[in-house]
């Protein structure tokens, strides 16, 4: 709350000595209103703990060859549609930094697990550096599953959005939403 009132200090003081130009005021009061959007979801989320125990461990390492899908030997992972190894360059805009993503879930709603890789299919930890991130809400398998669709919107990524889509925003306001979505853990399966 603290950096939300020093924030908006310094805008009021910048376009009061008429430093400011229209578009960095108006960068300003955006980046004002996602911190504050951002900071009332991080204080009104549960610790992801109880989330986490309901999903699976990544991978530690997957094929280089990125494959569609595949089974840890317990569970089938499938392809990220948002950031598919396959369609490099032009993917993984919520990931920036991986190669691929892969999902699971073992119910239809509720928590899941990405998981996202580096080129050489080593899972990353870095949310900052395009790890995957816990969903408290599953992305579904099909985007004609609507009701799914809008949790998972309104639970990972409008908070996402919020908190960390802009280049712009502080390092520490991004955090939050880490916190609340960490990347969670991998184990080395035989895959």
């Amino acid at each position: 709350m603290q950096m939300l009132h020093l924030l908006l200090l310094t805008v009021a003081v910048a376009c009061l000595n008429a430093n400011a130009v229209p578009e960095d005021a108006a960068r300003a009061q955006a980046i004002a209103r996602n911190t504050a959007a951002c900071e009332k979801w991080y204080k009104a989320e549960p610790h992801p703990l109880p989330f986490l125990e309901q999903t699976r461990n990544c991978p530690c390492r997957i094929s280089t060859g990125f494959p569609k899908e595949f089974s840890d030997g317990g569970a089938v992972w499938k392809t990220d549609a948002g950031c598919g190894a396959s369609s490099q360059p032009n993917t993984c805009n919520y990931h920036k930094g991986a190669w691929g993503c892969y999902r699971h879930a073992y119910k239809s709603k509720g928590p899941g697990a990405q998981c996202c890789y580096d080129r050489s299919g080593n899972w990353m930890s870095d949310p900052h550096a395009g790890a995957g991130t816990l969903d408290r809400e599953r992305a579904p398998d099909n985007i004609l599953n609507l009701i799914q669709w809008n949790a998972h919107n309104k639970h990972d990524v409008i908070p996402w959005d919020n908190c960390c889509k802009d280049p712009s925003m502080p390092r520490d306001v991004c955090q939050w939403y880490y916190d609340r979505r960490p990347p969670g853990s991998c184990t080395n399966y035989n895959l």
